[in-house]
């Protein structure tokens, strides 16, 4: 930030910040200049919560071999901070998905019902039309919805260390159906709520997006970097794996707060880099809390 001065003499300089606060030499006619200060610069915000999310980058770290999805948060220098668990259900969420294939089948038999009572009672043939539209499209969706319905919610919860005798966190799901939106609660180790996080699904067609909402208001929108990576990651190049895209988190008024870093794989490590964030205006938590999310729940 410049500092503009004016000598006595009338000689107007444009001085490099590193000079505010002192006191200079005229060159044109030698007399004494007091440089003022530099206003003092905004706070930065203090981090609620544990000393240990008080850091600008986290390195997600995935355990395998595991029916849990488990991760070790390191800080830039590898020591290890906190160990995050989701749990996966499989034996569960199997079953779930075949309670929904069972109620997509009753569904379609009970269409062909309806559609059997049309033609025996000889009512209009425009009756069938939406019929035959529920029993294919609305069969997809009874499927999906009941599938839902029935499978366990995925939460997420942050420790102290792999001894789970500490929570630091709580991330929940807030509803097993999650047709059109997506969102979790998140929530300190005191159960205070400190944001919802969430995306719409019919809005991430093209570009996937996340956004928070703090109690006072929005927090951050987070999206895919590029929207031609993100429509090849929904091509053949996504499913095999071969294809990662980063999220961006801004501000509610535009500013890069941060950057989650899906394509570095070194080692298995994915990066939370919060350090454009210098005022911390996002609660670590919440962010540490979206960086899981979005490697968890949009398919790394």
């Amino acid at each position: 930030m410049p500092v503009n001065v004016i000598c006595a003499c009338g000689a107007a300089y444009n001085l490099k910040d590193e000079y505010a606060g002192s006191r200079l030499g005229c060159p044109r006619c030698g007399a004494a200049i007091s440089v003022p200060a530099l206003p003092p610069g905004p706070p930065v915000h203090a981090q609620a919560g544990d000393p240990a999310f008080a850091q600008d980058t986290f390195l997600l770290h995935e355990r395998h071999l595991g029916i849990s999805e488990k991760y070790a948060v390191l800080d830039k220098e590898g020591a290890e901070l906190m160990f995050v668990e989701r749990p996966n259900y499989i034996f569960l969420n199997v079953l779930a998905i075949f309670g929904g294939i069972v109620a997509g089948i009753l569904n379609l038999f009970v269409c062909g019902l309806f559609a059997h009572l049309v033609k025996v009672a000889r009512l209009d043939p425009l009756y069938l039309f939406p019929l035959a539209l529920w029993a294919k499209l609305g069969s997809f969706f009874v499927a999906i919805a009941a599938a839902q319905a029935l499978s366990r919610r995925r939460h997420i919860t942050v420790y102290r260390d792999d001894s789970r005798e500490e929570v630091l966190l709580r991330i929940t799901q807030d509803s097993s159906i999650q047709l059109l939106t997506a969102s979790y609660t998140v929530a300190g180790a005191d159960g205070e709520r400190l944001a919802r996080l969430y995306k719409k699904r019919l809005g991430n067609v093209f570009r996937k997006r996340w956004y928070g909402l703090g109690p006072d208001g929005p927090l951050f929108t987070a999206q895919e970097d590029s929207i031609i990576l993100s429509v090849l990651r929904r091509m053949v190049l996504g499913f095999l794996g071969l294809l990662h895209t980063d999220f961006i988190i801004y501000s509610p008024g535009g500013q890069v707060l941060g950057e989650f870093n899906r394509r570095m794989t070194l080692r298995d490590r994915y990066v939370l880099d919060m350090t454009p964030d210098s005022l911390r205006s996002l609660d670590r938590r919440v962010a540490l809390a979206l960086g899981v999310i979005l490697d968890t729940g949009e398919n790394r």
